[in-house]
């Protein structure tokens, strides 16, 4: 009977289609169908909403969920929606190309690190065959610990498996310094020594040692004033 129309035609015709001309007179069904009016807005709504596949689109309700469907390595619900959209759009692509230097780049990129990746044969002096450098600027200040353990996911995430890297953080000298982060191979914690020198000198130097990890990190802060 309905074939020719479709869902949202049915709901457009909904006084129509729930309650024919001659029921209207019945000023209890007339009340009746005003009641359902609202929740055939919803439903409308709801049903525009499903195109989940439009990302620039879809409620932004929908975007937690896409982002672990297109297997976002982070996520932070305090992101604004327009990087919400960002992320998850780019999250297929990263899949793709995972294992690749451009995906640990990219992914850094997209939440905000704008690292600097230099490949062993690009460093001076050489690195060490297959190595890489990961130099991060965090423009918002300090890193603090979920900084440090999402850099890490990140990197560890989008890199081939049995590459091994190093990490330079570099903050603007108003806000804390260089950070000189090793990174060697492991999985049971990460540990960051922290040794700070005059602030007032670019703004303090850091270095740590850090193990490779996804299950903890503990932060140690040493403060060595001259």
């Amino acid at each position: 009977m309905w074939s020719g129309l479709n869902i949202l035609e049915l709901l457009d015709k909904r006084d129509e289609i729930m309650l024919p001309k001659i029921l209207k007179q019945d000023v209890r069904l007339r009340t009746l169908s005003f009641l359902t009016t609202e929740e055939m807005d919803e439903l409308r709504l709801a049903i525009h909403g499903l195109q989940v596949l439009d990302i620039d689109n879809v409620h932004e309700s929908y975007l937690p969920w896409l982002s672990w469907w297109f297997r976002v390595d982070t996520w932070d619900d305090a992101w604004t929606v327009a990087k919400k959209r960002e992320v998850v759009k780019e999250g297929l692509v990263l899949y793709r190309y995972k294992g690749t230097v451009w995906a640990v780049k990219r992914a850094l990129d997209l939440t905000g690190f704008n690292p600097t990746l230099t490949v062993w044969h690009q460093m001076n002096p050489q690195g060490a065959k297959g190595t890489f450098l990961v130099e991060v600027i965090q423009d918002k200040g300090g890193l603090t610990q979920k900084d440090y353990e999402n850099v890490v996911t990140l990197v560890e995430s989008n890199k081939q498996g049995s590459q091994h890297w190093q990490m330079t953080i570099k903050n603007k000298p108003s806000t804390g310094g260089i950070f000189s982060v090793s990174i060697s191979k492991g999985r049971k914690r990460i540990t960051s020594k922290n040794f700070p020198t005059n602030p007032t000198l670019i703004g303090g130097l850091y270095s740590a040692v850090t193990l490779k990890s996804r299950h903890r990190m503990t932060i140690r802060n040493k403060s060595n004033e001259i």
